[in-house]
């Protein structure tokens, strides 16, 4: 277990809370824990893009299916302006690829999406659960419930068909918290779509995701009970500078105003 004080000895001086934890949180410390200083210690907002607001999008347009009986060319118009307001302030010039991408995914995915009309429960619901005494929250895109089970379908919007790694600890912390608070059966699934291809993929339960995100948790821990004060942090996450992750100029910015790099 860990003392989850560990980690809100600093909320005092940087006036929040950095519980709970999240699955966001976890994967930022084990990428880029530089980053994660940034956006958790000192608050700097999390740059957004063209394709992370598409795939928002195209999430937001089906979700009409479910509560609006939306067809799929009203869930594609409601899609297009959600993509167009959320891109507006960007500073980047207007992303055709990206825009171009919305029609064909969420046609493809309202097809594979339409036969679960009847068992929507929740769309973006909040899950909570704790992992090493910690707690953790999260938000799940589709859920449905059917007579022999809970069915939790989270989308992934891609330029190429591909699982990863972290997608799979993502699923087990929504599969761990479902199995937490229903009595039926929890059956997690990945929709995986891009603009040519939209499958299901099955999550495979396994004890390891679990025991990963808790090894990334202690070696958090360790790093915050190092620290006497939150500035100390940066000294112990120092950037990578040739990470590929420093790739828009607002990260940069923020990278030399605290390293001075």
């Amino acid at each position: 277990m860990i003392d989850k004080e560990i980690f809100t000895k600093f909320d005092k001086e940087l006036d929040k809370s950095m519980l709970p934890f999240s699955i966001s949180k976890v994967k930022k410390w084990k990428s880029n824990q530089a980053q994660f200083v940034l956006t958790y210690i000192y608050g700097y907002p999390r740059t957004t893009n063209h394709a992370m607001e598409r795939g928002n999008a195209v999430e937001f347009g089906l979700h009409q299916m479910f509560t609006k009986s939306a067809n799929s060319n009203e869930c594609f118009d409601t899609a297009i302006n959600y993509f167009k307001s959320a891109t507006s302030f960007l500073e980047e010039d207007p992303d055709d690829k990206q825009y171009n991408m919305i029609a064909p995914m969420v046609e493809q995915c309202f097809d594979m999406l339409s036969p679960y009309k009847d068992s929507f429960l929740s769309f973006q619901g909040r899950i909570d659960t704790s992992i090493m005494g910690v707690p953790f929250y999260g938000f799940t895109d589709f859920v449905f419930e059917k007579e022999d089970e809970i069915l939790i379908v989270d989308l992934k919007t891609k330029q190429k068909f591909m699982p990863v790694h972290d997608d799979m600890l993502q699923m087990a912390v929504y599969k761990k918290a479902f199995d937490e608070n229903f009595e039926k059966p929890v059956n997690v699934k990945m929709l995986i779509c891009t603009p040519k291809r939209c499958e299901f993929v099955n999550y495979i339960p396994d004890e390891k995701y679990i025991k990963e995100i808790e090894m990334n948790l202690f070696q958090c821990a360790n790093v915050f009970n190092a620290c006497n004060i939150a500035d100390d942090l940066k000294s112990f996450c120092p950037p990578k500078l040739d990470d590929w992750t420093w790739n828009s100029a607002e990260l940069l910015e923020q990278r030399n105003e605290i390293w001075g790099v």
